[in-house]
């Protein structure tokens, strides 16, 4: 890419029947690792009303799906730490039997070997997340096991990749590549949540660090457990159908990884679909992006816990918004389509 050709335009198909809805519903965690988001681990919020939401969450997504023909719905549950809330499991359960949705959730795996065995059926797909700060490196393992062997659950293993800690890390990824469970195995990048280069690939990182997480995928399941879970709808497809339209009319394959390297996730004043194909509710029940976009519909403000949520969000508050925030810091959402204002 030239100098001075910049990204104008991200096209991808991918979200024409599809919804995205991330719910981090509490930011209780039993851990407390010093690269974490501190919000992700301040206890500030609990856990949410199980009848309200339930209710809510039935209302916004048949919105979507009646009114803009979403046929598929992701529901990604995160935290703080979502397995420490006990009604987890029953609200799982819930959305997918009411929906269908592709339940999937990302958690620290910290819970008992038996918890999981219990509940880790109500989900499509488990990512554990491995902190070198906090795991137990034995435990993790057993407890992918257990995910694993149910046969139905897609499963992996995210290593958070800490350049300070960086030998440990990988000998963190080393050690669950040679574990003879064949669970997928993928490495994480760390982003710097501070400062001018705020949603930047985290400055520690060397170069030969950058080399190592080019290819996330460190290990795969084999082919016969793969072709059982796209048969069950489990896996999400590793490629998109996103291109990048640059500023010359030259169209580009669609790499986050590359945006975050070359400093190009900076949406500010584009029309973003954010709102529109995907939804991410907060802790404290607010809907707004990821990306700390707080106008996801307009002027409106909807929390997702209010108990008159089913008469206020409606299909007309539903449509691209402008960016207002400097830098896109969620790979999700620098995926949404999306387009400069001229």
């Amino acid at each position: 890419m030239g100098q001075n050709i910049k990204p104008i335009e991200i096209v991808n198909s991918d979200y024409d029947e599809y919804l995205s809805i991330q719910y981090a519903f509490t930011n209780v965690c039993n851990y407390k690792c010093s690269y974490c988001w501190p919000e992700s681990h301040s206890g500030t919020s609990r856990w949410p009303d199980y009848d309200i939401i339930c209710k809510n969450f039935d209302h916004l997504i048949s919105v979507y799906k009646e009114h803009f023909n979403k046929k598929t719905v992701r529901f990604h549950l995160l935290g703080g730490e979502p397995t420490l809330w006990p009604k987890l499991g029953d609200f799982a359960k819930f959305i997918y039997d009411k929906h269908g949705c592709r339940m999937t959730m990302s958690t620290n795996g910290s819970r008992t070997v038996r918890w999981w065995n219990e509940y880790s059926e109500y989900f499509n797909d488990i990512q554990v997340s491995v902190h070198h700060e906090e795991c137990d490196v034995e435990h993790v393992k057993q407890v992918l096991d257990t995910i694993y062997n149910k046969g139905t659950v897609m499963t992996a293993a995210s290593v958070l990749m800490d350049p300070k800690a960086w030998d440990k890390c990988v000998s963190i990824v080393e050690e669950l590549c040679n574990h003879p469970t064949p669970w997928v195995v993928k490495t994480k990048m760390l982003v710097e949540v501070e400062g001018d280069e705020r949603s930047q690939i985290n400055q520690d990182y060397l170069p030969e660090h950058i080399e190592f997480m080019r290819d996330k995928m460190k290990r795969f399941p084999p082919q016969a457990y793969i072709d059982k879970m796209k048969e069950l709808g489990n896996i999400e497809l590793a490629k998109t159908a996103a291109k990048i339209i640059m500023s010359d009319g030259s169209v580009h394959p669609y790499s986050t990884f590359n945006i975050y390297e070359n400093k190009l996730n900076s949406f500010l004043g584009w029309n973003c679909n954010i709102g529109k194909d995907r939804v991410t509710v907060q802790a404290n029940g607010r809907l707004q992006g990821s990306c700390s976009e707080l106008k996801v519909f307009g002027n409106e403000t909807f929390f997702i816990h209010d108990e008159d949520f089913t008469e206020k969000f409606t299909p007309d508050v539903i449509k691209p918004v402008t960016c207002s925030v400097p830098f896109c810091g969620c790979s999700a959402e620098i995926r949404l389509p999306k387009k400069k204002n001229v």
